[in-house]
């Protein structure tokens, strides 16, 4: 028996000596590419998963993730190597354990970060693939007999793939800026007030509130300019982590109220405006993202705040509090009674200063979300600290940028008299469906109401770049890698866009400029304001009166008015749904032809009479392009006034919008698998109001009335073409 053991450790010895021997210099050559590309990519992974702040916290999170992928790589490469030689595999043994290592490591890295089975699959075995073949090309061309053959067989392959790059890559942005190109109408009744983008004439001062423990941010902590009182959550927050804890110094059950404020000079008291972040990594502080919108609201008058919520976003090491969508409300409600507080407080800066009627919020991602609850804060909270705290508190404007909207608690808010703002990014890689627009279908308002609701779906804009803190990726390393940057516009064009809506907006809600409302209207007023893009717009106001809308998979037509179709293929009722197969909130009916049809709605006698037709200059329609050719729809709108037919183009009010199509990972071609087909489908429907001014038909005969216009009739005169449309009513 000893013989036997001896005879079985001397062979495992021999073949652990022999192990390497089918291994020659370009097997090693190419198990060190491997090491070089595995490392590379754990150096991503760490990049996008930080534990810390600053540049050491990442510099140690770079080397722990090199050291693991460098221990890993030699484990695993001599193991499956020893392997194969006990089992005589007359093959590169080593090489064989590397490239299943780095086979395997790629696609668990892609998998981890949730990025799709296929995907990851697709993606791991081919960079494996791709890093061989970079070492295969050094090695040859470093090869002094071969440098010549490989040079010559380079240099076609590098210029053919070149031109067939840039060939895919022109013909991607010629489509592009086919549809990109805003085609404006002719828009003579210009804004007279002044860019909202600008500064105003108000001097501002930068301050900070918090409890001045912050073991980061100085303004919070050290330099904190007013002290406020840590909060305690944990009634409801059970978890938090050990982690998440060791992270900041405390746990739930003392959060910071912590604001960066600016203040604007004068006796005030001004309107006050509370800027809300959403989720986005922990480590890497979002709250003075939103500086560049602070610092313009201030210079225009109104109290701004950027309420920070870092401590509770995601975090690589310690996930996220549990109810952590309400715990956003939470805080802000917690904000609330403490900025009513230093209102008070004679010591403060903020003493007399801040209108608590005059109030508006804005948030982004889980922030937009947030900023609606806290508008309907009782539908989600019954603590009698925020009733009486809010009681004093009239939230007049709600602006949410790309926002989620997440059901809680089995419901969702309502706005009711309060003006809504919904800003949407066509480029969006996280919140990649308009699902901001469910809650302007939630937004109502009372006839005697001033209020509003709009909004903006923006051809290049993305999730991140409306906080210069997020980068340009709306996903983080290495998932952010595989998304097509091509489509997307320049950060500060994007946030443009932002300021000038949203500046705007406020101008409109709290000091009254009501020339701003066209903007929102129509977005050509602001043609001289806003960078090139194709835009699609959603507006309504409190004086709207349906005329046709949809409720319960059928079209509700006002009394007396009839519906007539002549020439469509299809015309029915149906329920759109977004791109990720959701239905939309709201019925539609589908129009779709190949050649001439019509669309026509008699009404009876007096009928805008009877609405008080005085305060009723626009008929509205909304519509939806589902034609997803270049071809636009060609639409003329005509009226009947007893007897007097009046025509004109759509075109000649709003440009009919092409269906915008994207492409979320680079030229399409992954959009399938990646993150398991969440970016399959490359559009949804997207609804464009069309005000149309009836001064424009009373303009082309002096005899046409609108008190008796009887019958609106669309022409639609294009060679063929498929539409949603939605409603149709009248209002100011």
């Amino acid at each position: 028996m000893r013989n036997f053991f001896v005879k079985v450790g001397q062979w495992l010895c021999r073949r652990l000596v022999r192990t390497p021997e089918r291994d020659r210099i370009i097997a090693t050559w190419f198990i060190i590419g491997l090491f070089m590309a595995t490392t590379i990519a754990s150096i991503i992974e760490a990049l996008g998963n930080p534990t810390g702040v600053g540049f050491v916290s990442r510099y140690m999170d770079i080397w722990k993730a090199v050291s693991i992928n460098g221990l890993y790589f030699l484990l695993w490469t001599v193991i499956i190597g020893v392997f194969l030689s006990l089992i005589y595999l007359p093959l590169p043994r080593l090489f064989l354990g590397s490239i299943s290592y780095a086979i395997y490591s790629s696609i668990v890295m892609l998998l981890n970060e949730n990025s799709g089975e296929v995907f990851s699959y697709i993606v791991g075995v081919s960079y494996s693939i791709v890093s061989l073949l970079v070492v295969l090309i050094l090695l040859l061309i470093c090869h002094k007999r071969m440098r010549k053959v490989v040079i010559l067989f380079l240099l076609p392959t590098v210029l053919i793939s070149t031109t067939i790059y840039l060939v895919f890559y022109t013909i991607e942005n010629k489509n592009q800026s086919v549809k990109s190109q805003p085609a404006f109408a002719d828009v003579t009744d210009m804004i007279l007030d002044e860019n909202p983008a600008e500064k105003g004439d108000y001097p501002y001062t930068f301050l900070t509130y918090g409890n001045g423990n912050d073991k980061y941010r100085k303004e919070f902590g050290e330099s904190v300019d007013i002290t406020t009182k840590a909060v305690d959550a944990s009634s409801f927050i059970t978890k938090w982590g050990e982690k998440r804890q060791e992270f900041w110094g405390f746990d739930q059950s003392e959060l910071p109220v912590n604001g960066r404020v600016w203040l604007p000079k004068g006796d005030g008291p001004f309107p006050v405006i509370l800027i809300v972040h959403g989720n986005h990594t922990m480590e890497d502080f979002s709250t003075s993202g939103y500086d560049y919108l602070g610092e313009l609201l201030a210079s225009r008058g109104f109290l701004t705040i950027s309420v920070d919520e870092d401590f509770i976003n995601y975090s690589n090491t310690s996930g996220s509090p549990n109810r952590n969508y309400e715990l956003r409300v939470w805080t802000i409600l917690e904000h609330f009674i403490q900025l009513q507080e230093m209102n008070q407080n004679t010591e403060t800066a903020l003493f007399n200063k801040i209108d608590f009627e005059r109030v508006g919020l804005i948030g982004h991602s889980r922030g937009g979300q947030a900023v609606q609850m806290v508008a309907d804060y009782e539908r989600f909270f019954d603590d009698n600290r925020f009733v009486d705290s809010m009681e004093n508190i009239q939230i007049k404007g709600v602006v949410s940028l790309a926002p989620t909207d997440k059901i809680i608690k089995g419901k969702r808010p309502r706005l009711d008299n309060i003006s809504y703002l919904l800003l949407q990014g066509a480029r969006d890689g996280d919140v990649n469906n308009l699902r901001g627009e469910r809650q302007f279908y939630r937004t109502n308002f009372d006839k005697e109401s001033d209020g509003f609701k709009a909004s903006l779906y923006i051809e290049d804009a993305n999730h991140s770049q409306f906080n210069t803190n997020w980068g340009r990726m709306d996903n983080s390393l290495p998932r952010g890698l595989f998304l097509n940057q091509a489509q997307i516009m320049e950060p500060e064009s994007q946030r443009q866009i932002a300021k000038v809506y949203i500046s705007a907006f406020f101008e409109r809600v709290f000091h009254n400029k009501t020339s701003y409302e066209k903007l929102f209207r129509d977005y050509q007023y602001g043609k001289h304001w806003l960078p090139d893009t194709t835009l699609v717009s959603k507006y309504q106001n409190s004086t709207y009166t349906p005329i046709i809308e949809h409720q319960d998979d059928k079209a509700v037509f006002e009394n007396g008015v009839i519906a007539t179709a002549d020439g469509f293929n299809v015309w029915k009722w149906i329920t759109p749904e977004d791109r990720r197969g959701n239905n939309r909130p709201v019925d539609a009916t589908l129009l779709e032809w190949e050649d001439h049809a019509t669309y026509s709605i008699s009404l009876p006698d007096n009928y805008l009479s009877n609405l008080d037709s005085e305060n009723i200059r626009y008929i509205y329609i909304r519509m939806a392009n589902l034609q997803t050719e270049e071809d636009i729809p060609d639409i003329q709108v005509e009226l009947a006034a007893d007897g007097i037919f009046v025509e004109h183009s759509l075109d000649d009010f709003i440009p009919f919008p092409p269906v915008i199509l994207t492409k979320y990972t680079h030229f399409g071609l992954m959009d399938r698998y990646f993150r398991d087909g969440k970016y399959e489908n490359a559009w949804e429907p997207i609804f464009q109001t069309f005000a149309i001014p009836i001064e424009a038909f009373e303009e082309v005969n002096q005899e046409f009335e609108k008190e008796d216009i009887n019958n609106i009739t669309l022409h639609f005169t294009s060679h063929s073409g498929k539409v949603l449309l939605e409603v149709i009513g009248v209002g100011s």
